[in-house]
């Protein structure tokens, strides 16, 4: 199985990112203000205790007089231009990297003026991101400084002390009680609501996502564009849908029903296994397949787990790819599981190479001859410790001898023979 990656809140949204132990830690949507007083906003970033206009034991930053001027404590250091406290702060955009790389330090006092005319300087009333240590920890923080609104809108931090790409995701107002948190990057986070404003997660943007560790935000997920890959879990019954040109893999599981309309699914990374709700594959939808010839035969191809219906609507595309370093041809009457579905199949086709694969077909891929069939009773070598027992029909492969094998063989057995053996079970 796969390796896990969002948790997402809606209230008080806990965003966890994990690249293997890695957390990035989301605060949720704050707008926190930020007064045009000497005392400002007493904000702890990664306590209970989240805001106070009084100081109190754990805060972290203090931005003050419209956030012109900011106070930091020791455990919290805004990324500089120098290594000493009166140093100008620097001002991040989306995708920049918060890391070791930087400098850091100890802020003298509430001292520091950060607002100027440098281009890495933030300018009055314009967005932008704080790159800061928290302890030995790493990450961002956009806020908005002078102007008529100064605010504290959002931050995440990487608990595992890993670097963290700026702005990977972004969470938006509610409307009509629900809220949206948009991957735009290649960030890896797990996402939980726990407020009970349940919210939908996009992803957009070419970048690859993965989603690691148990997600519970029981919203819907659209995949509009790169790759989401999910090796965690979401747990939540809400619908994904992934559009045209975009990709949804991953070794995790999914609850809730996936549609596919006209984009791509593809279990796994490399030679792995995921597991969906209903599967609706539209008409443009492609399913990728990869075997590695190579392998151990548990672990020889890639595997679809599905625990409700089998929809394969108009032309879906099937794609086959030996993904060994040497291919060789599978031993005839290996069977490969693609499919297992705990629900009914609507007898809807693959379509290879632009010919549709009807039941019992046989066509040649690779090296082989295989016969595909959609509603086997048993399931073939890989992954078979992860069928649903002891119902559930399978849509397999099985590699057969070559055409002209079987027609040797018939001049030798005899044509009734050839022809019961044309369609094997």
């Amino acid at each position: 199985m796969k390796i896990p990656l969002y948790n997402l809140t809606m209230v008080s949204l806990l965003c966890m990112i994990n690249h293997a132990a890695a957390e990035v830690i989301y605060s949720n949507l704050k707008n926190i203000s930020i007064p045009n007083t000497f005392d400002g906003v007493f904000v702890d970033v990664d306590g209970g205790h989240e805001q106070s206009t009084t100081t109190f034991t754990g805060w972290d930053i203090n931005p003050f007089i419209g956030g012109k001027y900011l106070a930091n404590s020791a455990a919290f250091q805004p990324a500089r231009n120098g290594v000493d406290g009166i140093d100008s702060v620097l001002k991040f955009s989306t995708g920049d990297t918060i890391d070791s790389g930087l400098n850091y330090a100890v802020g003298r006092g509430g001292s520091l003026d950060h607002l100027g005319n440098a281009v890495d300087q933030f300018q009055s009333n314009i967005e932008g991101y704080l790159g800061f240590k928290l302890n030995d920890n790493y990450g961002w923080m956009r806020v908005v400084l002078g102007g008529a609104t100064p605010v504290i809108r959002d931050w995440a931090y990487d608990n595992s002390g890993a670097a963290i790409v700026v702005g990977g995701l972004q969470q938006a107002a509610a409307v009509d009680g629900v809220q949206a948190v948009t991957l735009t990057l290649g960030a890896a986070s797990a996402l939980a609501d726990t407020g009970g404003n349940i919210s939908r997660l996009v992803k957009t943007g070419d970048a690859t996502t993965t989603l690691t560790g148990t997600n519970t935000y029981s919203g819907t997920t659209t995949v509009s564009g790169g790759k989401l890959l999910v090796n965690g879990s979401i747990t939540g019954a809400g619908a994904v849908s992934v559009a045209s040109g975009a990709t949804l893999g991953g070794s995790g599981t999914i609850a809730g029903a996936v549609t596919v309309n006209g984009g791509i699914l593809s279990p796994g990374a490399s030679i792995e296994s995921l597991t969906t709700g209903a599967l609706t594959l539209n008409t443009g939808s492609t399913f990728v397949y990869e075997m590695d010839s190579s392998a151990h035969s548990s672990v020889a191809a890639d595997f679809q787990k599905v625990t409700g219906t089998l929809t394969l609507s108009g032309s879906v595309n099937l794609t086959l790819s030996d993904v060994a370093d040497s291919p060789t041809a599978f031993a005839p009457n290996t069977t490969l599981s693609l499919i297992n579905y705990a629900g009914v199949w609507n007898h809807g086709y693959f379509t290879y190479a632009g010919n549709q694969l009807t039941d019992g077909e046989v066509f040649t891929a690779g090296l082989n001859t295989w016969q595909i069939r959609y509603g086997a009773t048993s399931g073939g070598l890989n992954f078979a410790t992860e069928y649903t027992p002891p119902s559930g029909s399978f849509v397999n492969l099985t590699a057969v001898p070559e055409p002209g094998s079987l027609l040797v063989l018939g001049c030798l057995i005899g044509s009734g023979a050839l022809l019961r053996m044309r369609r094997l079970c």
